[in-house]
């Protein structure tokens, strides 16, 4: 591997919600990258009720490349938009990854190369470690079908500065934020490439579930809600462009047609579909009946 020496500068975006119990050892896994020179990263605590905030901001006094921004709103594409509209940190390479995740060795330095070896590259996603044995199909379909990973990617300067001019952000509401970054990186050119050395590990569903017992359900609740919004957004995006993008991802749900609201066939899926529909449904009947 090249080692990267060049005075580029560069940023990372942590995004934490209640990630007490493994902002650190995110934070620890970055330093021991290595990181290269020239990063800044910003931890972007959104609606944190833990004392996440209070260890990254004791962690940050004694690192000055660390900066801790709180965001009262719980909501991820609501911090994403604030970290590339509103923080405007100018960088050569923007990273991006969860408080929740540690990256690997050298997987930095692994999307760097591979987005500065072409300049026309959109965007650039790592891939689960081998290590968590329990993502073992996550890391299969991603390596030979291709994909964005939110838990590590890369965006190239030019990508991000074309979302800035058109003033592109994520509707609030939404769960996912991996699959809209990769349509929009694959809007103009296909170019989004996974690159398999960039790894990146965080712990299992069923290993967190033993700290929070309500945390599996609560994330499968959330995987299914995120396929449908999924399938509403980029079905629009394809036939209408980017200008469907509504502030709002509820504002979606009013037009979800009920053949668009099908329960997935495999019980892994089927009963939080179910759910996620009702969710869905019961959302568009309180829009209707105020008028929205």
């Amino acid at each position: 591997m090249v080692q990267i020496n060049n005075p580029l500068k560069r940023v990372v975006a942590i995004f934490a919600h209640n990630e007490s119990r493994r902002i650190i050892a995110c934070l620890e896994a970055l330093r021991l990258s290595p990181l290269p020179g020239g990063t800044t990263c910003y931890v972007i605590a959104n609606g944190c009720t833990d004392d996440t905030v209070i260890r990254a901001t004791e962690y940050a006094q004694r690192a000055s490349w660390v900066k801790v921004i709180d965001l009262k709103t719980g909501d991820k594409a609501n911090a994403w938009n604030y970290f590339v509209h509103e923080v405007a940190a100018e960088a050569g390479i923007y990273f991006f990854t969860d408080g929740d995740c540690q990256i690997e060795s050298g997987a930095l330095q692994h999307l760097e190369e591979r987005l500065l070896s072409n300049p026309d590259i959109n965007a650039v996603s790592g891939v689960p470690s081998s290590r968590n044995l329990s993502l073992g199909i996550f890391r299969s379909t991603i390596t030979s079908k291709g994909g964005l990973a939110g838990n590590l990617y890369a965006l190239s300067q030019d990508f991000v500065t074309r979302l800035r001019i058109k003033q592109i952000r994520l509707p609030h509401g939404l769960i996912g934020d991996d699959s809209l970054i990769g349509t929009l990186a694959l809007w103009n050119l296909d170019l989004v490439q996974v690159v398999p050395s960039a790894t990146f590990r965080y712990e299992s569903i069923l290993r967190a579930s033993l700290y929070d017992q309500a945390f599996y359900i609560r994330r499968l609740k959330r995987y299914s809600l995120r396929h449908f919004q999924n399938q509403l957004i980029k079905f629009r995006i394809k036939e209408l462009g980017l200008s469907v993008l509504p502030y709002h991802i509820n504002s979606l749900y009013l037009e979800a047609e009920d053949k668009e609201l099908i329960p997935r066939r495999s019980l892994k899926y089927y009963f939080f579909d179910r759910w996620a529909i009702t969710q869905i449904r019961n959302i568009r009947k309180l829009l209707s009946s105020s008028g929205r």
